[in-house]
């Protein structure tokens, strides 16, 4: 199908796609800046949609107005309440993207059912991840909400990414796939797990780092506990487990280019996934490898996720 109404929907659902990254991007330097509560309220920002630039423009007992849990606030930090803001507005705009996408597969339903249910699937996951956001906020960043919060986008990348490969008819990995994707789930689910505990590690170091000088950023890291070693050791793991996926995947000389060129980026991503893991741990948690370390993780599992995808094409055909 090519018709003008299924191509603008494709492409709709790509720049969707794209978006899902800039929210977890978005989330991430949110973490890393500690501008988590640069809005103590929700949805709105101090009480208004266009959050204040300078303190002047709040009441004298601000801190006290905005309690939260009880307890008074920060002094307002015009970076932190803009970077929280910021975040807050792609999050709108995917919501909005998310919804033009429903509507046009609204209107391709008589031809394309299954794909309008699909498109339910991350509004849905969307508006919890909206609601968890504010719990987040109401409960002062509590520990276990904001990995909940990291599944859930994960869970919207991976619903949306199956909605553009569904619509784009992508090609499938054609060879004999035999126990391949057995083996590619589990990769992807062991991904998952690295990447929550890889949120972990970071929510206990948010809590260290209000302890630490900021010169002993350097000692934080072995304090966490053994949840950060688990992290190292998941990432030799699955790197050992993706050699062993692309052995068998370059073996086949029926295998597509394109597969192999998702399976080159993937290796390629790994080697630096692990070095910016690495710079985090000998170099004092550099603030501006954060945001790099947690995007490339969550590009390696949407590769993942479409190596899944075209392996199960392949067992339905």
């Amino acid at each position: 199908m090519n018709t003008p109404s299924y191509s603008h929907f494709l492409r709709l659902a790509r720049i969707t796609l794209i978006f899902v990254y800039l929210v977890i991007i978005a989330g991430s330097v949110v973490r890393v800046t500690g501008s988590g509560m640069g809005c103590p309220d929700w949805p709105k920002c101090f009480g208004h949609w266009i959050p204040p630039t300078n303190v002047s423009q709040l009441p004298p007992d601000y801190q006290n107005i905005y309690r939260v849990q009880g307890h008074p606030i920060e002094q307002f930090n015009a970076w932190k309440t803009w970077t929280e803001s910021l975040n807050r507005y792609v999050t709108g705009i995917l919501g909005i993207l998310l919804a033009l996408q429903l509507l046009l597969a609204f209107r391709l339903r008589k031809t394309q059912a299954s794909l309008f249910r699909l498109t339910l699937i991350p509004i849905l996951l969307t508006v919890l991840v909206a609601g968890l956001g504010a719990f987040v906020v109401l409960t002062n960043l509590k520990t276990s909400l904001i990995t909940a919060h990291m599944l859930l986008s994960l869970l919207i990348l991976a619903s949306q990414a199956f909605i553009v490969f569904r619509a784009s008819n992508s090609q499938k990995i054609k060879a004999s796939t035999s126990g391949l994707k057995p083996l590619l789930i589990g990769i992807l689910l062991l991904t998952l797990i690295q990447i929550i505990l890889g949120t972990e590690v970071r929510s206990r170091v948010d809590v260290l780092l209000k302890t630490f000088d900021e010169g002993a950023r350097g000692n934080i890291l072995p304090e966490v506990g053994r949840v950060f070693y688990n992290h190292g050791f998941f990432a030799w793991t699955i790197l050992i487990l993706n050699l062993f996926a692309a052995f068998r995947i370059w073996k086949d000389k029926e295998v597509y280019q394109a597969v192999k060129k998702i399976v080159w980026a993937l290796l390629c991503l790994f080697l630096l996934e692990i070095g910016a893991g690495a710079t985090l741990s000998l170099f004092a948690l550099p603030v501006y490898i954060q945001p790099v370390h947690l995007l490339l993780a969550t590009v390696i599992f949407g590769l993942q996720w479409l190596l899944v995808m075209k392996v199960s094409r392949e067992h339905k055909n």
